[in-house]
């Protein structure tokens, strides 16, 4: 539900922004009306890329470097598999890592969360 409000206060304030700058940019019906429109079709994917950012930035930031360490080591044993020079041997053992990178990866979130706690905090009644 929280991400639904999100997306639909993201994609309301940028059409609204917009229709301010242009209304103030361009003194043109035909070219306010096209910003408008370009606007309207662009601003859920721009919402959405937003989003995308808002839950990155709620992680916390070791959860962000593991993940990044392991998509790095990954995108490094893909690139070592193309190489046309490497034994089969080093191709044998860069494939065997390159699994074992990606299950890390695919498990990272619950792995990290494993050890951690939380605690909610509860509302306070109302008074009767």
């Amino acid at each position: 539900m929280k991400d639904n409000m999100f997306m639909a206060l993201t994609t309301c304030s940028l059409n609204a922004l917009v229709a301010v700058v242009a209304d103030q940019v361009f003194k043109e019906p035909e070219l306010q009306q096209s910003l408008l429109a370009v606007c309207g079709i662009a601003s859920p994917f721009i919402s959405l890329y937003l989003l995308k950012l808002y839950i990155k930035a709620d992680d916390p930031p070791e959860l962000i470097r593991n993940i990044a360490a392991l998509e790095r080591c990954i995108k490094i044993c893909k690139k070592d598999l193309k190489d046309k020079s490497a034994s089969p041997e080093f191709q044998a053992r860069t494939r065997t890592q390159l699994e074992d990178f990606q299950t890390k990866l695919q498990n990272a979130r619950t792995d990290f969360e494993h050890g951690r706690s939380h605690v909610i905090t509860p509302f306070p009644s109302p008074d009767p």
